[in-house]
Parts: C-alpha cells; structure tokens; sequence
C-alpha cells in the first residue's frame, strides 16, 4: 500500500536512512545480543522472574499496599541476578542502545518538523537536557549520595551508570 503523503523524495530518503540504521554497527551489535539472549533459557528465565515479580510489587503497590522490606529485597536481589548473567546483562544494554538510537531520530524528526529544518547537534543536547529535567520531580537538581555528583542531566564522576537517581 503507498502511502500517499510521502513524496518520492522523502520515501528515498527514508529508505536510505532504514538502510543505513541496519548497517549501523550498534545496530548489529545489539540484535547479536538480543538473539543470544533468546537462545539462552538461563538468562530468559532470570529476566521473566523479575519482570513478573515486579509487576507483582506493582499491582501491590496500586493497591495501595506498600511492599514490605523483604519483598523489595527480594526484588533487588533477581534484578542483581540479571545484571550479573553477562547474557541478560547485554540484552538490557542491547535494548537500551536501540531505544537511544531510536529516541534520537525521532528527536531529530521531531524538530526537524518543528524548526522547518534540521536541528543542530547542539540543539537535540539542549532539547535532551530540558527533556531530562522536565522528567524528574527534582527539576534537574538532584544529587545522588557518592564519591562524585550525579545529577538529573546524567553527567556524573562516579563509577556508575550515570543516570538520575532521585526515584522521581
């Protein structure tokens, strides 16, 4: 079926952009990762224990039951379990290097539209820092208690992930 608001120019450029996102490296690495993960049953089942028992803390949590200390411990200690497994670890971090690259190009899209041109890098940064601290309860402010400061826009000195951690 053609898609009759796309102009021959905009569907060629579109496919390239498809061809050139299947060749990207990322792109390879993270789809090797994601079928090992699916080949492996080990790991499969370490991801399904912990999604299911954290939608149980959920459905729990809307409830308005507020988990015990045990049960968060339990949850704490499957998702170690995944981090640990190399396997489910490289799934998670396959997923999440997709979901950036595709939150990316939507971006640009995005603006693109709303510019009437191409953003700049530098404006998809500003646009992602506003984004960023539009999206946590802190306004962007927040510190995570560690050797270095971790703040809601991800820069950080510590030897972890970088990511906000006020849980808002």
């Amino acid at each position: 079926m053609e898609n009759s608001t796309f102009s021959t120019e905009l569907r060629t450029a579109t496919e390239s952009l498809c061809n050139l996102l299947a060749k990207e490296n990322a792109v390879i690495s993270s789809k090797a990762k994601i079928g090992l993960f699916f080949q492996n049953p080990d790991a499969t089942k370490l991801f399904e224990e912990v999604n299911a028992y954290g939608e149980e803390l959920r459905n729990k949590h809307m409830a308005g039951m507020q988990p015990t200390e045990e049960e968060i411990a339990k949850f704490d200690q499957l998702r170690e379990n995944v981090i640990k497994n190399d396997v489910a670890r490289g799934f998670l971090e396959a997923r999440q290097t997709i979901d950036e690259i595709l939150n990316t190009i939507n971006q640009y899209l995005g603006m693109s539209i709303d510019l009437g041109r191409a953003p700049t890098p530098e404006e998809i940064e500003t646009a992602r820092q506003q984004a960023m601290s539009a999206s946590c309860s802190c306004g962007g402010h927040c510190d995570k208690d560690c050797d270095g400061n971790c703040d809601c826009n991800g820069e950080c000195d510590c030897d972890h992930d970088g990511g906000c951690d006020c849980k808002h």
